[in-house]
């Protein structure tokens, strides 16, 4: 029995069985790293930053035991600097971790190192993940799934593809469905398969999905065993995959959807920026409609100094007019969920409250 987040709601019991995992557990890394395991199997270790409680991490732990391999703790998730000493001291093979570890972990300067770092649960934005490239020398691979998914679904198998030889080169994104998975991207509104390059909602079949939310079989997927992700995604004519939002995160500025993902991705190309969110909050002249507000950390470096306009006016050169953020508000740092995910809906509120309180908004 694993637990959603609940960050959006009540946490929802998911019903995942021996074989829902099992088959996780042989369609995912020893398929992707086939070629690698007679070095591994037994002989390497992983490093697990993420709660033991969280799908992921559970999954982590689990896949270590099947391939025998030995098992490092964090005491705190958050601890970037003793994530960044453990990583220095023991330098471990496989590094599990989601985007908001690696955004802290990219001022840490762990340096050169011989371990793949993956990143999971969250959208990776290209600027951190260049970042951590740079320094590690090792690029980041990316996986995709849900708790209800057992948890994986998707890998990017071309990161390592100099050392595997999965693919010719390095593409960005979540990389493809792993074995016996289907997958496909529909329209929201009319359940339609959309073309290859357009957005829609991820859904997902295989034998890893749950059998439904406790206590009734079957609850939360549809006619044929098929699950509703709720993330906006892309299929490119190679079958690669990549994320644009949660369809909950999805602001609509006049009537035009905007994906905050696509934002994010711009706040984080300013040099000061070391954490960003956008989402959307109601615009007080157009009931209906929305605008857009970016929460900003800045780095040490940029404490003080970095302004709304410096965010505004890079926004202005990468950004169509209708996508620019409105307001933007800096913190000494940015709330993130238990399971270590940026946490917009409490951004959001706490915005909304704000306007309420000015009497912007009823």
């Amino acid at each position: 029995m694993a637990f959603t987040g609940g960050a959006t709601g009540l946490p929802k019991g998911v019903m995942i069985t021996h074989y829902n995992r099992y088959t996780n557990l042989v369609h995912t890394l020893p398929w992707m790293l086939a070629p690698l395991a007679p070095g591994i199997v037994g002989k390497s270790s992983f490093f697990i930053t993420i709660p033991l409680f969280h799908a992921y991490g559970h999954y982590v732990q689990q896949m270590a035991g099947y391939w025998g391999l030995r098992i490092i703790l964090v005491p705190d998730p958050r601890d970037i600097d003793k994530i960044i000493q453990i990583v220095r001291e023991y330098r471990p093979f496989l590094i599990p971790t989601v985007p908001t570890q690696l955004m802290r972990m990219a001022q840490g300067k762990v340096g050169r190192m011989n371990a793949m770092l993956m990143s999971a649960a969250a959208p990776l934005p290209v600027e951190i993940s260049d970042a951590i490239s740079a320094e590690t020398g090792n690029p980041v691979s990316e996986g995709y799934g849900l708790t209800e998914t057992g948890p994986l679904t998707h890998l990017n198998v071309s990161a390592f593809s100099k050392i595997t030889g999965f693919m010719l080169k390095e593409k960005r994104g979540l990389g493809v469905p792993i074995p016996d998975t289907e997958c496909k991207v529909i329209d929201t509104g009319t359940g339609e398969d959309v073309p290859f390059g357009e957005p829609g909602e991820i859904v997902i079949r295989g034998p890893q999905i749950m059998k439904g939310y406790w206590p009734e079989p079957g609850s939360g997927l549809t006619e044929g065993g098929w699950l509703h992700t709720g993330d906006i995604g892309v299929m490119d004519e190679d079958g690669f995959f990549s994320i644009h939002d949660r369809v909950k995160d999805m602001i609509n500025v006049s009537g035009l959807k905007v994906y905050t993902t696509s934002i994010d991705e711009v706040l984080f190309k300013h040099p000061g920026v070391l954490m960003a969110a956008a989402v959307g909050v109601p615009d007080p002249k157009k009931p209906g409609s929305e605008r857009i507000m970016a929460f900003i950390r800045p780095t040490d470096e940029y404490k003080g100094k970095l302004t709304a306009e410096d965010i505004i006016a890079m926004c202005k050169e990468h950004l169509p007019a209708y996508a620019v953020p409105k307001y933007v508000e800096f913190k000494d740092d940015l709330p993130v969920t238990v399971t270590m995910k940026l946490f917009k809906k409490e951004l959001r509120d706490e915005a909304i409250a704000k306007m309420k309180e000015r009497g912007e908004i009823e």
